[in-house]
């Protein structure tokens, strides 16, 4: 279905290839992830595929891409649409129209289908995704994950045969991101679409893919059925991919021979969390009877009862008083009763929330809950329809937007709606002016902010990547030095190095003082580095608390459509009352379950001989 021969492709005024001869058969039916740090040639790859690389992109191209025995540099790009669709890393750029209905028939019209097909397929390409309830909504008033499964409805609409996917699920909650690829299997699998997706997210393509393009530096440097590929895990690791922590936890097993000797290296290679469980309980038979003991549980109990108020998640939007009582810093921010109406319908709905300087609060919650609302009333770039914001004891709706943002920080979930400069250069040095430091300091904190992210201060922003417009926005902020920083999913779009070195940046400015706020929907990422939670469903704080707690709440993660962290989740399966999150946590656990194991065999063993003798 995808012949591509030695395809080698530069663009204009590039020093060095995208791609560098890349040979990939791909048949019909197949379902290939394609993954890589940025800048490893995703999206070229997939621009390579459905034509738009030669005829939209300039540059250099060698070598050929065949689709079902078509040649790309022969055939416009208008019919060979009719055979890929295509879903771009960048949502706004394929978003036409105003209402969502029209969104999806735009193609239907575009392509001639029939007049009397097109309400069915609007009605099968909207129940698909689950976004019924969105076809007359103004595509405008729509969430950044919203938005997405518009898009990919509308290239579902068209019963293309070929799916090229970069990076659907970026903007996506965890529950949403696993109904876009069970969809995609779906397809591919009933339908016989053959799927290409470029994706960041390592544990949904290993869970659901055929086969993995692993890509460094332009080059192919792995491709196969996805287990023989995650056997590659050092080297893909070294490539700046992470790969999933089951895969991590069953190698350390092995590293502390916490695995039957005949076991072989393959066997460990577990693509969710459920075959990780598995993986455990044949290594550790001991596991069957579960992680936590009774000592443990009594243990537990006890301390519970003798605090009292133990209790970090808090239904609706009682605050988390443990919490609060613990605090001895000052409140920098302040919601009393908010509610925020969008065309007449609340958005979100008496939030009464608290938080303190010093703070790292995540926000947590499906798409359309309302996390991004929260964020911009706390700048004041949304008033609220009712009840108070305050930041450092300044109501917001007193107070312009330019004044607050001396003191707050904001980056924004489109990396694009905030650049505005020539260069790197003059882009962090705007906002610096803007707020009238000396031309001297101006200069000093461009030249540091320069060094730490190794930017190029005369590049022009928009030949970036995406990750890379995320990181200088974010750069930009951190030359400000502000005291309270708001972040509107600032991992996506990141590779794994990029993502750890942001949020490296972002918890060392948390510990010299600067309160964050952090919007996000990477689990990993908010077990890592926040140390509270706020969760949101449809409109509402559902609650509140110290991260631990309330990602070991399965309860309220369901509640909000969410997913617990990886090794959580096979923590759970093997023990539902288990609280373990970490890799290491789980090792220790499972050395003291096989100690224990063995000191039981021993003791059992010795009074069998006592008996005997």
């Amino acid at each position: 279905m995808i012949d591509i021969q030695e395809l080698t492709f530069k663009y204009a005024n590039s020093k060095s290839n995208a791609l560098e001869n890349i040979t990939l058969n791909i048949q019909k039916g197949d379902f290939v992830g394609i993954i890589g740090e940025s800048g490893a040639g995703k999206t070229t790859l997939c621009n390579c595929i459905n034509g738009l690389i030669p005829h939209h992109y300039n540059g250099d191209f060698y070598g050929s891409v065949k689709i079902a025995g078509e040649d790309t540099f022969d055939t416009n790009t208008s019919k060979l649409a009719l055979k890929v669709g295509s879903v771009f890393q960048d949502i706004e750029s394929q978003l036409v129209s105003f209402y969502v209905e029209d969104e999806i028939m735009f193609g239907l019209e575009n392509f001639g289908v029939p007049a009397d097909q097109i309400e069915e397929r609007i009605v099968a390409a909207l129940e698909a995704l689950e976004i019924t309830e969105l076809r007359h909504r103004e595509v405008s008033s729509l969430s950044g994950g919203q938005k997405q499964k518009v898009v990919i409805a509308s290239i579902l609409a068209l019963e293309p045969e070929i799916l090229v996917l970069d990076e659907p699920t970026g903007e996506l909650d965890p529950a949403s991101s696993v109904q876009i690829f069970k969809l995609l299997k779906k397809l591919n699998e009933e339908k016989g679409i053959t799927v290409v997706v470029a994706e960041q997210k390592i544990m949904l393509l290993c869970e659901y893919v055929k086969k993995l393009i692993v890509l460094e530096k332009g080059t192919c440097v792995h491709y196969g059925e996805i287990r023989s590929t995650l056997t590659h895990q050092r080297e893909m690791e070294e490539a700046g991919i992470n790969c999933p922590r089951v895969l991590t936890l069953t190698g350390k097993m092995m590293e502390e021979n916490l695995v039957p000797s005949d076991f072989k290296p393959e066997d460990r290679i577990c693509l969710n969390a459920q075959e990780a469980a598995e993986f455990i309980k044949k290594s550790v038979p001991a596991v069957q009877n579960g992680l936590v003991s009774q000592t443990n549980d009594v243990l537990s109990t006890t301390s519970s009862q003798e605090t009292g108020s133990d209790q970090a998640i808090q239904p609706k939007n009682e605050l988390d008083e443990n919490y609060q009582s613990e605090s001895k810093n000052e409140t920098v921010l302040e919601f009393s009763d908010v509610t925020f109406c969008y065309n007449e319908t609340a958005n979100v709905q008496n939030l009464n929330v608290k938080i303190q300087k010093g703070d790292f609060t995540a926000i947590i919650g499906s798409n359309g809950a309302g996390k991004s609302t929260f964020s911009k009333l706390c700048n004041g770039l949304l008033k609220p329809s009712s009840g108070d914001v305050s930041v450092c004891e300044k109501n917001t709706k007193k107070e312009k937007v330019s004044d607050l943002a001396k003191t707050i920080g904001f980056l924004f979930q489109n990396p694009d709606h905030q650049i505005c400069c020539q260069t790197v250069k003059e882009e962090i040095a705007f906002s610096l002016k803007n707020n009238k430091i000396p031309q001297e300091e101006i200069n000093a904190r461009v030249e540091k902010t320069l060094k730490e992210f190794n930017f190029n201060g005369d590049v022009e922003p928009f030949n970036m990547s995406r990750g890379q417009r995320q990181r200088l926005c974010l750069a930009c902020l951190i030359a400000l030095n502000p005291e309270i920083l708001i972040l509107d999913e600032p991992t996506t779009g990141l590779d794994y190095r990029e993502c750890m070195e942001v949020m490296e940046k972002i918890r060392t400015l948390n510990e010299n003082g600067t309160t964050v706020i952090m919007v996000c929907h990477d689990m990993e990422v908010v077990l890592d580095f926040a140390k509270n939670l706020i969760v949101m469903n449809r409109g509402q704080i559902v609650a509140q608390g110290q991260t631990r707690k309330v990602l070991g709440d399965k309860s309220i993660l369901d509640k909000a459509r969410l997913l617990p962290p990886q090794i959580e989740q096979t923590a759970l399966i093997l023990d539902e009352k288990a609280e373990i999150f970490t890799v290491d946590e789980m090792i220790q656990k499972l050395k003291e379950i096989k100690n224990q194991g063995e000191k039981s065999n021993e003791s059992q063993n010795t009074t069998a001989n006592q008996e005997n003798a």
